[in-house]
């Protein structure tokens, strides 16, 4: 039987310590690297349905930049939240930005519409005889 100090600290247990020793705990995880191919592989496959290739050649094709602004490393998957479907690479802010927008294309024209009406030196509100807002 093993002491309890063979097992690593852990939070998720009430006893504060692993369920697993160790070197079994160790052991675990080199058997799922060689299974899953790593972290990432297994992220990307279960969460986007996408192989580390595929996002390989995403990032490849991007040249290794965000679709949206092309400045920043893309860095994050970005996917339609109700289809699932995976769209491009995208940076953290590009891709942030997307989602306090909620993906909702009309809301971002409106924002487009408010920022370049607001640019240095013009009108603060919206140009005259129009709205923000679309009126579908």
């Amino acid at each position: 039987m093993l002491s309890l100090e063979a097992f690593p600290r852990s939070r998720a247990n009430s006893n504060g310590r692993g369920s697993y020793c160790l070197a079994c705990h160790n052991e675990r995880g080199r058997k799922s690297l060689a299974e899953r191919g790593g972290s990432r592989t297994y992220h990307l496959s279960r969460r986007y349905g996408i192989s580390a290739e595929e996002a390989d050649l995403m990032l490849v094709d991007q040249s290794g930049l965000c679709a949206i602004c092309a400045k920043a490393p893309a860095a994050h998957v970005d996917h339609d939240h109700d289809s699932g479907a995976v769209r491009s690479l995208l940076c953290f802010n590009c891709n942030g930005g997307l989602g306090q927008f909620k993906d909702d294309p009309a809301l971002l024209r409106v924002a487009a519409r408010y920022v370049e009406s607001h640019r240095a030196g013009q009108l603060v509100g919206p140009p005259p005889g129009q709205q923000w807002w679309p009126t579908d």
